[in-house]
């Protein structure tokens, strides 16, 4: 009986990690899958190509907000941001000024954090915000104006 029971066990075992590795759908033996991204993911946040994000920010219907730490927002930032890191940015998501389009923007490879703060942005019924494409690397690599300390 206990024979019977452990070899129960093992094939039920056997048969829910086979279930798990099975392939949907008509994909071809040997084919790579597609990577499936959930919604509201960092992936599919929408960005901002930078010569727009400054047109929208100049015409005043738009403001940058620096996600990044406050001790690196003081050491150089856009001018004009704001800084709301995104460990606070929803407890403090009343400061960022009502009815402007909001462009976030970090350092990361792939706008990674600030595309984040977008998506929480967004659960949080902001529906402008873009994160801003190249971040913070690429606008000091443009050389376009930026400013240290805290304001």
């Amino acid at each position: 009986m206990r024979r019977t029971t452990m070899m129960l066990i093992a094939l039920l075992a056997a048969t829910a990690a086979s279930a798990q590795l099975k392939v949907q759908g008509n994909t071809p033996q040997g084919a790579a899958q597609p990577q499936r991204v959930q919604p509201g993911s960092w992936e599919t946040a929408r960005r901002i190509p930078r010569d727009a994000a400054i047109q929208l920010v100049k015409s005043g219907k738009a403001v940058f907000v620096d996600i990044r730490s406050f001790e690196t927002y003081s050491k150089g930032h856009i001018k004009g941001a704001i800084s709301v890191p995104r460990s606070q940015l929803i407890a403090r998501f009343r400061e960022i000024p009502a009815g402007k389009y909001v462009i976030t923007y970090c350092a990361c490879v792939r706008e990674h954090t600030a595309a984040l703060a977008v998506v929480d942005l967004e659960a949080h019924g902001f529906k402008n915000a873009a994160a801003l494409a190249g971040g913070w690397n690429e606008w000091t690599a443009a050389g376009l104006p930026t400013a240290t300390g805290p304001n």
